[in-house]
């Protein structure tokens, strides 16, 4: 009995001695911000590159252009995108209805568009886009362009179909107003 009781107070002491010399240290939250992924935000700074080619739907002349334009902007939501963009319009077939020799042209523009229905739980979703600014030594344009986004929430591949107006002054030196129908190619983030 002397023994078992040696033994009790042996080790309700060591366990005194062990427990008190244990400081048990829990792990924290880190500091940092949680991480949010870029491609999942609804909002913030948003770019576009498109390729567009298009033919005139005159009477008489036919006059067709290659362009193509960079855009840069902010995406409000998936249904409202405002940006600026600045592009590289080439003429083919103009020498006889355009008064400017140069081939190429520089046009500058203000972009708005956004999607018809939400992209939430779809691949592909129909979008509206619109251009209004001007061409270098031209004069103003007007591009509309009605189309399909495939791709993610920011990540898109674009197909439309587009219609442009664009003024200019003619060999006769008068204000000429051409109509094109075209179609765009082109990817946004």
């Amino acid at each position: 009995m002397r023994k078992t009781i040696i033994l009790f107070v042996l080790w309700a002491v060591s366990s005194l001695c062990y427990s008190q010399s244990t400081k048990v240290i829990l792990p924290q939250r880190p500091q940092s911000r949680p991480y949010t992924h870029y491609t999942m935000k609804d909002d913030g700074v948003w770019f576009a590159a498109e390729a567009e080619g298009a033919s005139s739907i005159m009477g008489t002349t036919n006059m067709q252009f290659a362009a193509l334009t960079f855009t840069a902007g902010y995406r409000f939501s998936e249904f409202l995108r405002i940006g600026a963009g600045l592009g590289a319009r080439a003429y083919v077939h103009n020498a006889d209805y355009r008064r400017a020799n140069t081939i190429c042209q520089v046009p500058l523009f203000v972009n708005v568009r956004g999607n018809f229905i939400s992209k939430q739980f779809r691949a592909a979703a129909p979008y509206w886009s619109l251009n209004i600014g001007g061409v270098t030594r031209e004069g103003f344009f007007l591009n509309p362009t009605i189309g399909y986004s495939f791709g993610g929430l920011r990540n898109n591949f674009l197909v439309g179909l587009s219609y442009t107006l664009s003024a200019f002054e003619d060999y006769k030196k008068h204000d000429r107003t051409y109509s094109y129908f075209g179609l765009k190619l082109g990817y946004e983030f």
